[in-house]
Formats: structure tokens, C-alpha cells, sequence
């Protein structure tokens, strides 16, 4: 078999302009062409370079009929095996272009939810007032003479809030308020949210509960009708990167480990560390500590170079998977932001030292407009 005799099998396969060949990036992404004139290329350079033998310029000794159908034989079946793992390349490389896809569409959904209960009644937004009380009576309207002054308070004198030692009641001047679903009328003592489910005072659009915040009883009050919420349009997300979810090792903490939080208003609290995650960010070996969150999960509040600048300047929050044998993922493509970033009357905690990363993690939710 002489080369030069085949040769006309591959004229013309090469169709593209330089244009288009030069467009391919790589030769991976030539061989996942889908009309495989990338293939034909290879193919025709094959032939051109085993032609050389049948030249009779060519200073190559010349080859026996049977040598070179071997070599053609041997060169075209390299060729087909290098295009399969080509191809195999190009099946890996859209596996994981459509794995990635997806998570940022799951990504999206979950924000979607996480918006909907942010901005529910009742929700974070609704947030307008923490109100620390003392020893004592505290009117409650929307009089100016009242102690506890509400836009939203249904009559001038709804009634008084009175502290006694450890103990909050409340007294009711008009109609119109519940507790727990049930009209009140007199007085009824409160239940504060240490002693388990806080009891919920209503009025109109307003939902109050009494709280223990650093060490001293306070009101939380809710708006649903607050500007906040009635205003809010959502809040921007950095774009999704499959490269911040990474791999968490959850180390058990030490017999009594604890940690020491300190929240937005200055006041530290003690908390047990629920696991210490070891991870690697930009091949850096890294450690979080983390807190026990709901459900058996783990709650991470963390800091980065973006905060202040395209993030929420307190640093943001981590809800991580409850581990399984020892592992987890921390997903920074859903960072949050604390409730601090949307009132003024939240206690969120800050980040301890050990979260607090010099660089910049440019993922999950960006600060509130």
C-alpha cells in the first residue's frame, strides 16, 4: 500500500478558516467540537507526515509496503485512542459544568426561600425596637407621654408594661390586645423567652415579647408594617463558585472547650464550641470554630476582607451540615447576613479571632442597599 495512493480521502475535510481555528482555546476544547473537524485536522496532519516517506525528495529511507500500512495502522489507531479520552475529558469537563450549574440554581432557590421568611410578618425585617426595662411601671401607646412610644400602637394608652423582680406583666387600658391569641383584659403575666417560648403580646401590627438580653429583661418589638419590610427588594448575591464549598474536617472540641462572643452592643458571652472545622481556602490550611446550630448543625460566624466594602461589615453567618463521620462541607456560596444588617435593634453576635480571614471570600449574600 502506498500513502500518496489515500491521500484524496482526507482532501477538503479542513472547511474552517485560520479564524476559526485559531478560536479554539485549547486542544481539549477543540477535541469536544461537536462537528469534529478538530478530529479531521489531526487525521489529515497524520497523512501529510506519513506522505513524507513516500516523497521521493524525502531523505528517509523508504518502507516496505507492509511497514507502512503498520504505521498507518498504528498511528490512525493511536489517533482513535487519544480522541476517546479526549472526548472522555470533554464528558468530565460538562459533567461538572452541569453539576455546577445546578448547585447554583439550588443555590438560588434556597435564597429565594431564605428571602421569603426574612421578609415574613414577624420575619427580621419587622424588627423596630429593644426596649430594656427596669423595676417598675411603663406606659405603652402612641401618646407622646408614654415610656414605651409605638407608631403603630392602636390607641394614645394601650396599656403598661410592670416589672417586678424577675417577673413582667401587662395591663391592659383598651381593647384590642392578646396574648397568645387570647383578648386581655386586666393583667396577665408574660412568660420571657429564657423561660422557654416567650408569650406574644399583640397589638394592631405590632408583636411584642420579652426577651433576656445581657443579663437584663428587655421588650422585642415587631412591626409588621414597618418600613424595613414594606420596603425591602431583596438583596444581591455574589455570583456562585463551585470552588467555595469546600471540605470541612469536624474535630470534636476538647472536654468543656468554650468560646468567647462578643456581640454588637459589647457584651460577651460564653458559649461551648460544638466542633472545630479544619478546611483549606486557596490551599491554605484554615480553622473555624463553630457553635451548636439547629438540628444537630453547626453555626459559624465568620469575617472576611470584604466586609465593610461589598459585604455586611459585622461579618456574616454559616449554617453547616450536621457532620457525618467526621466530615462536612461549608458552602460559602450561602453566606448570610446577620440581622444586624437590616435593624438596629438585633444583638447579633460578632466573629470570634479564630474566624477571621485576611482575605477575601467573595461569596453568598452582599450587603443590604
Amino acid at each position: 500500500m502506498r500513502i500518496a495512493a489515500h491521500t484524496h480521502v482526507f482532501r477538503g475535510i479542513d472547511a474552517r478558516t485560520a479564524a476559526e481555528r485559531s478560536a479554539c482555546a485549547s486542544p481539549q476544547s477543540c477535541l469536544c467540537d461537536r462537528d469534529s473537524t478538530a478530529l479531521s485536522d489531526l487525521l489529515h496532519a497524520v497523512v501529510l507526515c506519513l506522505a513524507m516517506f513516500d516523497s521521493p525528495t524525502t531523505s528517509l529511507p523508504t518502507l516496505s509496503p507492509l511497514t507502512e500500512s503498520h504505521a498507518l495502522l498504528l498511528l490512525l489507531t493511536g489517533l482513535a485512542i487519544g480522541n476517546v479520552f479526549g472526548l472522555a475529558g470533554c464528558a468530565s469537563t460538562e459533567s461538572g459544568s452541569a453539576r455546577s450549574i445546578a448547585a447554583a440554581k439550588d443555590r438560588d432557590q434556597w435564597h429565594a426561600k431564605r428571602l421569603e421568611t426574612l421578609a415574613a410578618e414577624d420575619g427580621w425585617l419587622t424588627l423596630v425596637g429593644l426596649d430594656f426595662l427596669e423595676e417598675g411601671e411603663h406606659v405603652f401607646g402612641s401618646a407622646e407621654r408614654c415610656a414605651l412610644r409605638y407608631r403603630s400602637a392602636t390607641s394614645p394608652v394601650v396599656g403598661a408594661f410592670v416589672v417586678v423582680g424577675d417577673q413582667v406583666a401587662f395591663r391592659a387600658e383598651t381593647v384590642g390586645v392578646t396574648v397568645d391569641g387570647a383578648a386581655v383584659h386586666g393583667s396577665v403575666t408574660l412568660r420571657a423567652d429564657d423561660q422557654g417560648s416567650p408569650s406574644v403580646l399583640r397589638n394592631g401590627s405590632l408583636a411584642i415579647t420579652v426577651v433576656r438580653r445581657n443579663g437584663a429583661l428587655a421588650l422585642r418589638v415587631k412591626d409588621n408594617a414597618s418600613l424595613v419590610r414594606t420596603q425591602f427588594r431583596g438583596i444581591e448575591l455574589f455570583p456562585y463558585d463551585p470552588t467555595l464549598v469546600v471540605e470541612a474536617e469536624a474535630v470534636p472540641p476538647a472536654p468543656g472547650e468554650t468560646v468567647a462572643i462578643t456581640n454588637v452592643t459589647g457584651f460577651v458571652e460564653t458559649q461551648p464550641v460544638a466542633a472545630r472545622l479544619r478546611f483549606k481556602f486557596d490551599s491554605t490550611p484554615m480553622e473555624f470554630l463553630a457553635t451548636a446550630g439547629a438540628h444537630g448543625r453547626l453555626f459559624v460566624v465568620f469575617a472576611d476582607a470584604t466586609n465593610g466594602r461589598e459585604s455586611y461589615g459585622g461579618g456574616r453567618f454559616l449554617d453547616v451540615p450536621a457532620p457525618i463521620d467526621g466530615k462536612t462541607a461549608i458552602d460559602f456560596n450561602r453566606a448570610t447576613n446577620p440581622p444586624c444588617a437590616f435593624t438596629a435593634f438585633a444583638t447579633c453576635p460578632m466573629p470570634p479571632e479564630a474566624n477571621r480571614v485576611s482575605g477575601a471570600i467573595p461569596a453568598g449574600e452582599r450587603a443590604p442597599k
